[in-house]
């Protein structure tokens, strides 16, 4: 087991993990830089893990709301002391405390910024996304009746609102699997191995080249809809029509791209 010296000049054995309780904190610094150890920099930042510990619980203390953990200031305030021992240099005076809190409270300060930002972007996803559902229902049930039924009634009509309303939300998965919009809930969900499979890159590929057929007013409505999350309201006064117009030419696309799947698919799949 290896031997560190006492201040008396006594030698005696260095247990694993106590390096700091044994050592002053200049000896620590003087030790890493004659080093450079890895080992050496690890005793560094446990020994200063209590003072990051404060700075992240006073961060912590004035939260204003309760979504992010404790864990997650802890993380920051940790980045920032990491970044502090890798950068600190005592021959410029500062105490490495003084020095340390300055990018603690910088990298608690951009990491909450970031996390709040990301936690925005997904509340908004999810939001228009519900919106979306709700446009996409409403016009499944247009199109049944305009058909002469009602949700109720007649055999098929409940199969044919089903059927409107499945190949949206088939666009809004498969068009967000492109990479033109982000989708983080995608990426994290238990079924994730199936969206990057052979299979449903093709899919992706084989629906895009069907909107490629479509319209231009129909292509203008699907990519904005879908690809840039813009609702029937906004794409009607772009256009210069209505939002029931708007919801016309959605679902006429639907129908297309519906049928064109359904000529086209090589598998079980019903749209």
């Amino acid at each position: 087991m290896a031997k560190q010296l006492d201040t008396d000049g006594d030698a005696h054995e260095r247990k694993p993990g106590d390096e700091a309780g044994h050592v002053t904190e200049a000896a620590l610094w003087r030790r890493y830089r004659e080093t450079g150890a890895q080992a050496d920099r690890d005793v560094l930042i446990r020994h200063y893990l209590p003072y990051a510990q404060i700075v992240a619980a006073t961060y912590y203390g004035r939260r204003t709301h309760d979504e992010i953990e404790f864990e997650e200031y802890l993380q920051f305030a940790t980045v920032g002391l990491v970044e502090s021992v890798d950068r600190y240099a005592e021959d410029r005076g500062a105490q490495f405390k003084t020095f340390a809190s300055r990018r603690m409270h910088g990298a608690i300060l951009n990491g909450l910024e970031r996390l709040t930002e990301k936690q925005q972007q997904i509340a908004l996803r999810v939001r228009l996304r519900q919106e979306r559902m709700k446009e996409v229902k409403a016009a499944a049930r247009a199109a049944v009746e305009e058909a002469g039924e009602s949700i109720g009634a007649g055999k098929d009509a409940p199969f044919r609102y089903l059927a409107e309303v499945g190949i949206g939300v088939a666009l809004t998965f498969l068009l967000e699997g492109t990479g033109l919009i982000e989708n983080d809930a995608l990426a994290s969900a238990p079924t994730s191995h199936y969206y990057g499979s052979l299979e449903y890159r093709q899919l992706q590929q084989r629906l895009r080249h069907f909107i490629g057929t479509l319209s231009s007013q129909e292509q203008t409505v699907i990519r904005s809809h879908y690809l840039q999350e813009i609702r029937f309201e906004e794409i009607a006064t772009t256009l210069g029509v209505t939002k029931g117009r708007i919801a016309q030419i959605h679902r006429a696309a639907l129908d297309k791209l519906r049928k064109s799947l359904k000529s086209h698919q090589s598998s079980d799949t019903a749209w």
